[in-house]
């Protein structure tokens, strides 16, 4: 058995004898049901709510079930049925329990397509996988179905301040949350350019059209675009990934926010190419939804930084010549001070070790984590 297969095995084994409530596979805490629930009243509303919510034990309702494509999305509306508070911010997500006979108990976190709403109700947005018994489960559901999950829980995307242009850049069903959150912005007046970016395999992957047409028509500071990876020739919008696409059509990318959500590889090779571009990391929020562990393949991360025709958060230094900061890159790149030449943007990554080398002064910068700015719980 090869070494994919034992890990395979093993997680197999894991899950199937997970137990309810147990979200990430840890083991459930020695207590009985009675003295959980006694700590719920103890800890007080705030405090009692997490406990519960993060137990799976709310119920929901299934209200509609509709596939959206031929290759496997499917949108899925529920209602609240517990009684309790519903109430969420566009990014945040649901988990969806649900057990299997042999398998044991799988979960799942999904972020909510719909915008917060007064009444105790969200949609889903599910990619139906082959190996994915809980997608799946969800789309064989019916109205009248009830599922238990946890939630609402995670961070919120809604931006502190309303000065910010937002780049929405997503792939797959990560156009969830941001569905969610240019409705929600839209409908309080946001008054910022808002610009989704979908990146999609096939055509037939395409859906919500109408509701992004209909946001579009009711929105001037919104537009929206699809770009294919595997187009058809008759395909007339843009072709390629998110990095091949999109970066050619970014004037600029100052005084913006930049959202990527969807897979995890697109995510931090997007993520760090607008960071060597200038964007600084309190302005990019990522949302995983596979590939969370992805690390940017250096060669990507050029590529995609190569792309870009932004260059106005250089222009502080690449357009100021005459200055130490440029004699040092002419001299780095010529071997004599002051060539005259222009820098290009991929001049600045390839001569910034010579520019640090001749100020032994100057700090080498320190990696920087990613931050996530936006709070939500």
């Amino acid at each position: 058995m090869s070494s994919s297969s034992t890990t395979d095995a093993v997680r197999e084994e894991a899950r199937a004898r997970l137990k309810p409530g147990n979200f990430q596979g840890h083991v459930p805490r020695r207590q009985s049901r009675q003295t959980a629930e006694e700590a719920v009243e103890a800890l007080g509303a705030t405090e009692g709510k997490w406990f519960r919510d993060s137990r799976y034990r709310r119920r929901a309702v299934v209200t509609s079930v509709s596939a959206l494509t031929s290759t496997g999305t499917v949108r899925i509306g529920f209602e609240v049925s517990d009684g309790a508070p519903f109430r969420f911010d566009p990014g945040q997500f649901v988990g969806i329990e649900a057990h299997f006979e042999g398998l044991g108990y799988r979960r799942s976190p999904y972020c909510i397509l719909s915008a917060p709403s007064d009444e105790p109700v969200f949609e889903l947005l599910v990619r139906v996988v082959p190996q994915g018994p809980l997608s799946q489960y969800l789309a064989s559901l019916h109205p009248g179905d009830e599922v238990a999950f946890r939630g609402p829980t995670g961070r919120s995307m809604v931006p502190h301040d309303g000065d910010r242009a937002l780049e929405l850049l997503a792939t797959g069903t990560g156009i969830a949350p941001f569905y969610s959150l240019a409705s929600d912005l839209l409908a309080g007046g946001y008054p910022e350019p808002i610009t989704l970016w979908w990146g999609l395999r096939l055509a037939e992957d395409i859906c919500l059209t109408d509701e992004l047409d209909a946001l579009a028509a009711a929105h001037p500071n919104f537009t929206y675009h699809v770009t294919l990876s595997e187009p058809t020739p008759d395909w007339s919008g843009l072709r390629g990934r998110l990095g091949e696409s999109v970066p050619p059509r970014l004037a600029t990318l100052g005084g913006k926010h930049f959202y990527l959500a969807g897979n995890g590889a697109m995510l931090e090779e997007m993520a760090f190419a607008l960071s060597d571009l200038g964007v600084d990391l309190r302005h990019i929020y990522k949302e995983p939804f596979f590939n969370g562990v992805h690390e940017a393949d250096p060669d990507v991360v050029a590529d995609i930084r190569e792309r870009f025709v932004a260059t106005d958060l250089f222009s502080a230094h690449a357009n100021r010549r005459g200055t130490a900061f440029d004699l040092d890159l002419d001299a780095a790149r010529s071997g004599k001070a002051g060539n005259g030449d222009p820098l290009a943007v991929s001049d600045l990554f390839d001569l910034m070790p010579a520019f640090l080398s001749h100020h032994p002064d100057q700090e080498n910068p320190k990696p920087v984590q990613s931050e996530r700015p936006w709070g939500g719980g």
